[in-house]
């Protein structure tokens, strides 16, 4: 039997399937299948409806977690299932087996950005069932460079496959190998099965659950949305409605729909009620929704901080009970962080922080580029001041002093012989003390030189990819680095840094996981020390870290996104922004009144192929992208040529100064080329980005440098 429980927020969809979870009780086996971001709050809503005794009966899965049990049963989870890294390599390899035969990616970008794209496409083209074959049939009775670039994606497609299933190895996706092993293991047979939080499902999720309705005893489906509804919100929430039926027609299965409503005459009932309607007013108390606004994202959030103190402070509530959300967090991550410690918040930020991000990739991406690069200041003590390869501060820093004293790099650094110049350089008289610095330096210089040499060595006799995967492991084992993590790891939860502490946890499985992966793809491949490097450097930005809360009583942060789940009694929303492009034009109408605006979207949208249509619609000639650098270029990039634009040109957060929302500099900081400084100072926020410019012009005049030298 399919139920289908159709309602809008806060009709108690939710609720009703634990609260049927906790009836059913031992009598049965319950799933209760959600997305795999909410998890860990699902799993906590189960408790809480059904006890202690919960796990006897239930079990909360997403469809990642059901494969991992499934092919537990059926044998599959001993075979490879490559991971978003191990795919990048696959793919990277497949593009260049078949590059010379491509006209419009013959030559693509080797970023992973790049790569990530096409490996998106084509999870999506295998969702839905479209293989290589069907993409070039479909592509050859298109004309143009559409017809192009669609031979080129099947070729590619094709390659990639051909790789996934070469003799000896089976590296399907989990999804495909959960549709085709779930029948066979019969998990769901005779279970109660609950699917909550979902708005649609892809082909291969409908595949899984036309099985799942022949095997289970029965399966409720919740969904967002009124059926008779013609808001366009719900439009997604009601084709999925019609194609689970049709699904349970195929199975056999006989099906209902029920809809669900609630009277909720509350403030923030009526807004949910009319958010899109024409905005009436609401006639009753609306005290529990209050709007601010703050001139920076310093000073909301300081604001909320202090909001949230007094709330504590007064016995109204706990901090668990809070949550802080905002459409991009990655905007006030960093001021959050800061603005909370200061006010004492305990906070969780759901969140998952990049591998590269991580001292162990700064220490392997360090030691690799002083290698290629001639061993040179920079490159060694990035990855020597880690706080990894085996040296404390203060050690670091009296080896980095007499490096800078006499200039030590390249070969140097790997001669078998002690360093013999003063520490305090041309013209210090010798004496015990200056001697003993000296001992000091050496000492610590051979500590360095040993797994260094060593990784030299094994990376230059090696030639296949598994051999240099080899190399650098020893190397890691050398510095014994597992123990070095733990240490961190220990020392950040004494400081009650807990949520750092559960990251730095799995950097050392996560590490493992990306050599495994290499070695499996292209272990017996041979490879030069360069191309090793920029692959790993590629397969590294495919991982990330994350966790789940560390303590009971914390502010939940996330994004609104992925914030479905909870019912905290407050919430701060932070950074409403949609508007400020409307805005923005209106004004500049005014101050040109012959300006033709054809058109104006927010930046906050999930796909590119609607706005792209839009602006195509409105033959705009010039199109302003302002979505911050670097996603504003990597849009243009992307999109720029299927627009029909003549020109566009990414501006940055300038919008935010068109619609008034953000004052300009004063004439003088504007006249000094100081623009940038003042917006430092009304946006402190800002100074991690602003330092990495510094940076990049060091690294500029550096490469300038040795090109100028080598023309020399």
């Amino acid at each position: 039997m399919l139920t289908i429980l159709m309602g809008r927020a806060k009709t108690g969809k939710s609720e009703q399937v634990l609260r049927r979870i906790g009836e059913l009780g031992d009598s049965s086996r319950q799933i209760l299948l959600v997305p795999e971001h909410a998890s860990h709050q699902a799993e906590v809503d189960l408790c809480r409806a059904c006890g202690d005794t919960a796990s006897r009966h239930a079990e909360v899965l997403s469809f990642r977690r059901l494969c991992d049990r499934v092919l537990t049963i059926t044998g599959g989870a001993a075979q490879v299932t490559l991971d978003a890294g191990g795919k990048l390599l696959t793919l990277q390899k497949a593009l260049g087996e078949v590059a010379p035969l491509l006209k419009v990616y013959r030559r693509p970008s080797q970023k992973a950005s790049f790569l990530q794209q096409l490996l998106d496409l084509f999870d999506e083209l295998r969702c839905y069932d479209v293989s290589p074959e069907l993409l070039e049939s479909q592509a050859r009775e298109i004309q143009g460079a559409t017809r192009d670039k669609l031979l080129d994606l099947s070729l590619l497609y094709g390659a990639y496959e051909s790789r996934l299933y070469r003799p000896g190895l089976d590296a399907r996706d989990r999804m495909t190998k959960l549709c085709e092993a779930l029948e066979s293991s019969r998990y769901a047979f005779g279970k109660d099965v609950f699917v909550d939080g979902f708005t649609y499902f892809n082909a291969q999720e409908r595949q899984v659950l036309e099985s799942i309705l022949r095997q289970a005893r029965s399966v409720t489906v919740t969904l967002l949305g009124e059926p008779d509804s013609a808001e366009e919100m719900f439009q997604v929430s009601l084709r999925t409605r019609d194609q689970l039926t049709r699904l349970a027609d195929q199975a056999g299965c006989p099906w209902e729909v029920r809809t669900l409503t609630s009277a909720d005459d509350s403030a923030l009932g009526y807004l949910e009620h009319h958010f899109f309607g024409e905005g009436e007013p609401y006639q009753g108390d609306s005290s529990a929704i209050r709007v601010r606004e703050a001139d920076t994202a310093f000073s909301e959030v300081e604001q909320t901080a202090a909001d949230i103190r007094r709330l504590v402070a007064a016995g109204k509530c706990r901090y668990r009970d809070i949550t802080v959300a905002a459409r991009n967090m990655t905007d006030y991550e960093g001021t959050i962080e800061t603005v909370f410690e200061r006010y004492s918040i305990p906070a969780y930020l759901s969140r998952r922080s990049s591998m590269l991000e991580k001292p162990v990739w700064s220490l392997i991406t360090g030691v690799l580029s002083a290698l290629e690069n001639g061993l040179e200041y920079e490159d060694m003590f990035r990855w020597l001041k880690t706080g990894l390869a085996g040296l404390m501060p203060e050690e670091c820093d009296e080896l980095e002093n007499y490096v800078l004293t006499w200039e030590i790099h390249g070969k140097m650094w790997l001669r078998d012989v002690d360093w013999t110049d003063n520490p305090d350089g041309y013209g210090a008289p010798w004496d015990k003390r200056r001697q003993a610095r000296l001992d000091r330096v050496n000492e610590l210089r051979r500590r360095v030189r040993a797994p260094l040499a060593e990784l030299y060595e094994g990376l230059k006799a090696g030639v296949t990819a598994g051999e240099k995967v080899n190399s650098l492991y020893s190397f890691l084992e050398h510095l014994n680095l597992q123990n070095a993590l733990e240490e961190q790891m220990r020392a950040q939860a004494e400081a009650g840094r807990l949520q750092d502490a559960e990251e730095t946890a799995q950097l050392w499985e996560i590490l493992c996981a990306i050599l495994d992966q290499f070695v499996e793809i292209l272990g017996d491949e041979p490879m030069g020390t360069d191309e090793f490097s920029r692959l790993l450097r590629q397969v590294a930005s495919q991982y990330s870290v994350g966790t789940i809360p560390v303590s009971l009583d914390q502010v939940s942060v996330t994004e609104i996104t992925r914030n479905d789940r909870h019912t905290d009694a407050y919430l701060f929303l932070l950074g409403a922004k949609p508007g400020v492009a409307e805005q923005a034009g209106e004004n500049l109408k005014k101050r040109y009144p012959d300006l033709l605006l054809c058109g104006t979207h927010d930046g906050y949208f999930q796909a590119d192929g609607p706005v792209v249509d839009q602006i195509r619609a409105a033959r705009a000639d010039v199109v302003f992208v302002c979505l911050g650098a670097p996603k504003q270029e990597m849009w243009i990039a992307r999109n720029g040529a299927d627009t029909g634009a003549r020109l566009l040109v990414g501006l940055g957060g300038s919008l935010d100064m068109f619609a008034g929302q953000v004052k300009r500099a004063p004439k003088a900081f504007q006249k000094l080329g100081l623009e940038w400084f003042y917006r430092l100072l009304k946006q402190p926020s800002r100074i991690g980005r602003m330092m990495k410019l510094p940076l990049f012009l060091v690294h500029v005049v550096g490469k300038k440098g040795k090109t100028d030298a080598a023309r020399s």
